[in-house]
C-alpha cells in the first residue's frame, strides 16, 4: 500500500448542498485510501461550501476551495493546478463511486506499469432504476486510435465510453508532460470532449475494463436533461461550437481523423438546424442562426446514416423554400 499510487479526484461543485453528501461519502467508503478529494466551489449560493468545509476539518485527504461562478470547466482548472496525486479522475457532486472503484482501478496500473489511461463501464440512476453500460468485445479490444475517432465522431454518445472525464482514469505524469491539458473556458457544453481528445492525444497504452464503477445520477432538473425547448436550443448552438473547437484542434494536431470532425460537424449542423425547423415557426429564428446555416450551405455532404442524410435533404429543401420567400 505504501507505494501504491495515489489518486487525485477533482469535483466541481455548484449549488450541490442536496446531492453532493452522497458524492463525497462515496469516496470516503473507498478501500482504497490513498487518495485525495480537491473539491472546487464554484460560486454556490446554496450551503454546498458549508458542507464540503464540515468534511475538510474531518478528513485531511478532502481539499476545498471557492471561487467565484465560472463553470465547471474553470472550476475543474483550479483543481488540476493543485492536484499531488499519480492518477487523476473526475467525480460530479450528483455522482457516486462504487465502494470498490479505487481499489479496482489502482489495481490496473500496478499490473502494467505503461498503462497510461484506465477507462471503465458504469451505470446510469434515473429514477431510482440502474442501468449498466457496459462495453462490447469491439470497444474492450480497442486501441488510442479507435478511441480517439469514436469519441470525436459517433452517432451514439456512449460508444468508447463518449467524451466523459468520470469514466476514465488518467496517468498524470503522461497527459501532463510538455504541459497541462486544461478544460476550454469558452466552451459551455461538451468541454470534457475536446479534454479527453488532448489527453487521449499523449498517451501510449489504454486498457477498458467491464467494471461498472461509477454511478451516473440523471437529474431531470438539470439544464443538461431540460425539457424546455428555447434552453434546448441553447444547449443545441453550444454544441455546435464546441464541435467548431473540436474540428480546429483536429485540424492542427490530428490531422488523420479530420474526416471523422468534418463528419462531427456536418451532425451538429444537422441537429441544430433539424430542432429549430421543426420546434419554431417563426423565420427570424433562422436569421439568428445565420453562422450555422452559412457553415451547412458550405459542408460538403458525408453519409453519416439514413436518419441524419434524410434530415440534411429536408434541411435543404427547407433553407432553399426560405431563401425563395425572401427574394
Amino acid at each position: 500500500m505504501k507505494n501504491a499510487p495515489k489518486i487525485s479526484i477533482v469535483m466541481p461543485a455548484y449549488n450541490a448542498e442536496k446531492r453532493i453528501t452522497n458524492a463525497i461519502e462515496s469516496v470516503i467508503q473507498q478501500k482504497f485510501k490513498k487518495w485525495e478529494l480537491l473539491i472546487v466551489n464554484d460560486g454556490s449560493s446554496d450551503n454546498t461550501l458549508q458542507v464540503c468545509n464540515t468534511y475538510a476539518r474531518k478528513d485531511e485527504r478532502i481539499k476545498v476551495y471557492s471561487q467565484k461562478n465560472k463553470g465547471p470547466s474553470s472550476a475543474r482548472n483550479t483543481a488540476l493546478n493543485l492536484i499531488n496525486g499519480d492518477l487523476l479522475m473526475f467525480l460530479d457532486a450528483d455522482d457516486t463511486l462504487e465502494k470498490h472503484t479505487l481499489s479496482i482501478l489502482v489495481s490496473v496500473f500496478e499490473e502494467d506499469n505503461n498503462i497510461d489511461l484506465c477507462i471503465f463501464a458504469w451505470n446510469i440512476i434515473r429514477n431510482g432504476k440502474k442501468i449498466t453500460h457496459k462495453f462490447s468485445k469491439r470497444e474492450l479490444r480497442g486501441n488510442k486510435e479507435d478511441y480517439f475517432r469514436n469519441i470525436a465522431y459517433s452517432s451514439n454518445w456512449n460508444i468508447y465510453s463518449g467524451g466523459y472525464p468520470w469514466n476514465k482514469v488518467w496517468k498524470v505524469k503522461t497527459i501532463f508532460k510538455d504541459g497541462m491539458i486544461k478544460f476550454n473556458e469558452h466552451v459551455v457544453l461538451l468541454e470534457d470532449r475536446l479534454f479527453a481528445l488532448e489527453a487521449i492525444d499523449k498517451i501510449n497504452k489504454l486498457k477498458v475494463i467491464n467494471h461498472p464503477l461509477y454511478n451516473y445520477v440523471i437529474n431531470e432538473n438539470s439544464t443538461s436533461h431540460s425539457s424546455n425547448i428555447s434552453t434546448i436550443l441553447k444547449q443545441n448552438l453550444y454544441c455546435y461550437d464546441a464541435l467548431k473547437y473540436e474540428y480546429k484542434y483536429i485540424e492542427k494536431y490530428h490531422n488523420s481523423a479530420r474526416d471523422i470532425a468534418q463528419k462531427a460537424l456536418l451532425q451538429g449542423q444537422i441537429n441544430c438546424l433539424w430542432f429549430v425547423l421543426r420546434n419554431f415557426e417563426r423565420k427570424d429564428i433562422l436569421n439568428e442562426l445565420q453562422i450555422v446555416i452559412n457553415d451547412f450551405r458550405e459542408t460538403r455532404f458525408k453519409y453519416l446514416n439514413l436518419k441524419l442524410s434524410i434530415k440534411y435533404i429536408l434541411i435543404r429543401l427547407r433553407l432553399h423554400n426560405f431563401d425563395l420567400s425572401n427574394k
